[in-house]
């Protein structure tokens, strides 16, 4: 499960009227408490950026009769998060944005949606480590405004926002464009 997840455990037993009772230890792992019924839902998260147990030991009980112990392992994920660096950068139109991602979890990978505003063009949703398109504008200032989602582990994290300013190039314009003067 992903780290602030809740397990699903359901106990059941073929002998009529068994309850149960379990421990349980954890390794990287908290949340997880010994307890007793027929479903262990407990949140679990992870203590670190790598992946965690918590280890259920479930013994069933019938007619004052303890039946052999179970165990169960669930293996908590820890929620990736990301970074961009830089967080926000300024470029020229024609430019190539150059956004590096990282993640504070091994194997992290990137998604991202855009929505462009102020006429600029060249920006899309994409995947990857880093975030590298040509942005264009005419003759106002605009915005790529990139929404990144980190996933490690089937787990996704809390989205991030990257806003690239897209400035227009100055053209520049001679009035009249040529003249003849006498010497």
């Amino acid at each position: 499960i992903c780290c602030g997840n809740t397990t699903s455990i359901v106990l059941s037993s073929f002998t009529p009227g068994t309850s149960f009772s379990w421990t349980v230890a954890q390794n990287g792992v908290s949340g997880a408490s010994p307890g007793s019924g027929t479903t262990i839902a407990q949140v679990l998260c992870t203590t670190s950026t790598s992946p965690g147990t918590a280890t259920y030991t479930v013994t069933p009980t019938a007619n004052n009769c303890a039946g052999n112990p179970i165990t169960v392992v669930i293996t908590v994920n820890p929620t990736p998060v990301a970074t961009a660096t830089p967080a926000a950068q300024t470029i020229c139109s024609g430019d190539t944005t150059n956004i590096a991602l990282t993640g504070n979890v091994t194997h992290t990978t990137f998604s991202w949606t855009v929505v462009q505003s102020g006429g600029v063009t060249g920006a899309s949703n994409g995947n990857g480590s880093t975030i590298a398109q040509i942005l264009s504008t005419g003759s106002a200032q605009g915005t790529a405004v990139y929404t990144v989602t980190p996933t490690a582990n089937n787990c996704p994290g809390t989205p991030i926002t990257v806003t690239i300013t897209v400035n227009p190039k100055p053209v520049a314009t001679a009035t009249p464009p040529s003249q003849t003067i006498c010497s």
